[in-house]
């Protein structure tokens, strides 16, 4: 068994669509922290992984053994039910980092992530009276109960001190970046003043792809269960443009508004501050 200094001592945990990207990114750049270029390591995520034990894990930290700060990003961990513990058996003193993103853009963000890569094939009101739930099961989508936060915050402060962990907004990482990655530096104890020229880069423009066949199983997504996963890439040809996501039907938004209510009620109290940028 190789020495529990191999392994991280901090995680950033989530959210899946609230900039974890590029945390770990610019965390990677920092001169005091080392994270492994593979993001999503998934290991207390995972079962597969997890069975593999702490060796396989800290073979992702293997070159960082005189590294004081050493970090890993799965955004999976927030909401999977056994994370919490697992991780405390192995790293009880880890500080945890959360970015919440309003959850109704959050599950936008995820469900076309998935159209676009053609691996959705019900539109977006289907998959609201298809999945559409407050608790996330492995193995499912989890478009709508990934934005239960609260929900999975009190499941880690059942193993963890509040004060290992920190949970940030992500609509600060776009308003005010460097505010938003001093008070992570902070939170980690390293240089508050280090400044990257990816501050500003929440996250990488989306794109789709213009040829007809891509084009005609996107905009019909029926189609999609019809194409084999191994063949999806088939159709990923030629000319790229720019992809922003549709406006939902007014209706279909009450009521993933009025779902969240109580759960962004609980998260608002918790963190001490409103959230009324999630009503915009």
């Amino acid at each position: 068994m190789m020495e529990l200094t191999m392994h991280p001592n901090f995680l950033i945990i989530g959210s899946q669509k609230a900039g974890t990207t590029t945390l770990h990114r610019v965390l990677r750049q920092h001169p005091q922290i080392y994270m492994p270029e593979t993001k999503e390591i998934n290991f207390f995520f995972k079962d597969e992984l997890y069975r593999r034990g702490a060796e396989f894990y800290a073979r992702y930290f293997a070159e960082a053994a005189d590294e004081p700060l050493r970090g890993e990003a799965s955004p999976g961990y927030i909401c999977h039910p056994d994370a919490p513990a697992r991780i405390h058996a192995l790293l009880p003193d880890a500080k945890l980092i959360l970015t919440v993103r309003e959850p109704i853009r959050r599950a936008l963000s995820q469900y076309w992530d998935n159209r676009r890569h053609l691996s959705e094939p019900h539109t977006f009101a289907q998959a609201v009276d298809l999945y559409l739930g407050d608790e996330y099961v492995p193995g499912q989508k989890g478009y709508f109960s990934r934005g239960t936060y609260m929900r999975y915050i009190r499941n880690y402060l059942a193993h963890f001190p509040r004060r290992q962990l920190l949970v940030l907004v992500f609509e600060e990482m776009l308003a005010e970046p460097r505010a938003f990655y001093r008070r992570i530096f902070e939170f980690l104890g390293v240089d508050p003043d280090f400044e990257s020229d990816d501050f500003s880069q929440a996250f990488n423009p989306t794109t789709i792809w213009k040829n007809p066949f891509y084009q005609i199983l996107i905009r019909k997504p029926r189609y999609q269960k019809y194409v084999p996963a191994k063949a999806r890439r088939l159709f990923f040809w030629g000319k790229q443009i720019r992809f922003h996501v549709p406006p939902i039907d007014e209706g279909l938004r009450k009521r993933l508004e009025d779902f969240y209510q109580p759960w962004n009620s609980e998260l608002a109290e918790f963190l001490g501050r409103d959230l009324t940028e999630w009503k915009e």
